[in-house]
């Protein structure tokens, strides 16, 4: 059998290794950008050694052991916590909004007091939203919900999705969490790192099999898809049916890169209020152990911006009921195409984290192998054959 995977990016890279490795197969992997990694893609400054993500700031962070011993196969991971600041009123406090946040932005008896309510109320570690402060009969806890709700969420919203304010839901209607603990990682699974040598250089490895081929420079408009049985598709899933049904929306983010930046103490900085870039991502604190060449900082300013084609790139689904009625006829159009399937964050229109993207690869990959049993669920094929190849090696 001959493989065309459509996309280098993370998906499309771990789907390319498992049929050239599982089974055997030969895999075409084609590229319309001059590099691999899709939002993963990553680079080292060579003036300072520092590891620069252009595109998005990527974590590793799975409670999947399969996961975390499947990619350390292709890459050393630093680990590391995310701990991420948000700005409140010209403060720069803890993201996510925990009780370390209390202390940060108000006075100390008052913080004090607030914490003692919420952990009589909810009790300790426990996370919670902002609509489940808001819904109390106590009037400091509403305060304190209706306080992040427009310092925090709403301002948020509306720089993330572009939409007005009337359209934010209430404050008694928001998912926003918070944390009733000390806890500032702003992820709480047990494996969080990245790839030392950055993501593009682990897909580079993932992608170093035999029977791997890969062509940069490739639109898939100029393959010839006769001469493969099955085609595994990472791109948006409206553009391959030339947007017969309409354009899918996304949400796009624009990096803009400033090297003269030092002494900032912090990964990453959220600005819901201020400024028009919604976050600042500051790479050298991103990977604190490695050895830099430079006093210099290289900071990200991420602008939130529409998705518009030709201009920009699709990151953020945006998802509504007339979006996911769009997304509905392009599903039941794939269904009567043999032998071709949609994967990822743009062939799925759904928003995935790095460690969704391997599972939605192994899940693909899996549904090919014949695992001799109909009750056998995908998760359990995938476990099986990397309990094989763990024997094997």
């Amino acid at each position: 059998m001959k493989n065309l995977v459509v996309g280098a990016g993370l998906t499309g890279a771990v789907i390319a290794e498992r049929i050239a490795s599982k089974l055997n197969e030969e895999v075409t992997v084609i590229e319309k950008a001059s590099h691999i990694g899709g939002m993963h893609y990553d680079y080292v400054d060579k003036e300072s050694n520092i590891l620069v993500q252009p595109k998005h700031l990527n974590f590793l962070h799975t409670n999947s052991k399969f996961i975390w011993d499947y990619l350390n196969k292709f890459a050393k991971f630093q680990p590391l916590a995310f701990r991420p600041l948000v700005c409140i009123q010209g403060i720069n406090a803890t993201m996510p909004l925990c009780l370390l946040t209390l202390h940060e932005v108000f006075p100390e008896d008052f913080a004090k007091m607030l914490e003692n309510k919420l952990i009589a109320k909810f009790g300790y570690n426990k996370k919670i939203t902002l609509a489940d402060m808001h819904r109390n009969f106590d009037d400091d806890l509403k305060f304190l919900a209706e306080y992040f709700y427009e310092n925090v969420f709403k301002p948020y919203t509306m720089k993330q999705w572009g939409i007005p304010e009337h359209s934010v839901p209430d404050c008694s209607d928001t998912y926003y969490p918070f944390d009733i603990s000390m806890d500032d990682r702003y992820f709480k699974e047990k494996y969080q790192a990245v790839p030392v040598c950055g993501w593009t250089n682990m897909i580079e490895n993932i992608l170093k099999h035999k029977n791997i081929k890969l062509k940069l420079n490739t639109d898939f408009a100029s393959v010839n898809v006769d001469k493969f049985d099955r085609i595994f598709y990472t791109g948006s899933i409206d553009e391959f049916f030339d947007y017969k049904h309409g354009e899918l929306p996304y949400r796009s983010v624009d990096v803009v890169l400033d090297d003269n930046l030092t002494d900032l103490n912090g990964q990453t900085f959220n600005y819901p209020f201020n400024f028009d870039f919604i976050r600042a991502n500051v790479y050298k604190k991103v990977l604190p152990n490695s050895v830099y060449t430079s006093d210099k900082d290289i900071v990200g300013f991420e602008y939130i911006e529409d998705f518009e084609l030709g201009k920009n790139e699709r990151f953020y689904p945006i998802n509504n009921p007339q979006s996911q009625e769009v997304y509905r006829k392009y599903v039941e159009e794939a269904k009567d195409m043999y032998n071709l399937y949609f994967a990822g964050r743009l062939g799925e229109f759904k928003y995935y984290e790095s460690d969704e993207l391997v599972t939605r690869a192994f899940e693909t990959v899996a549904r090919l192998i014949d695992s001799g049993e109909e009750d056998e669920t995908v998760e359990e094929v995938i476990l099986q054959t990397e309990s094989e190849e763990s024997i094997e090696e």
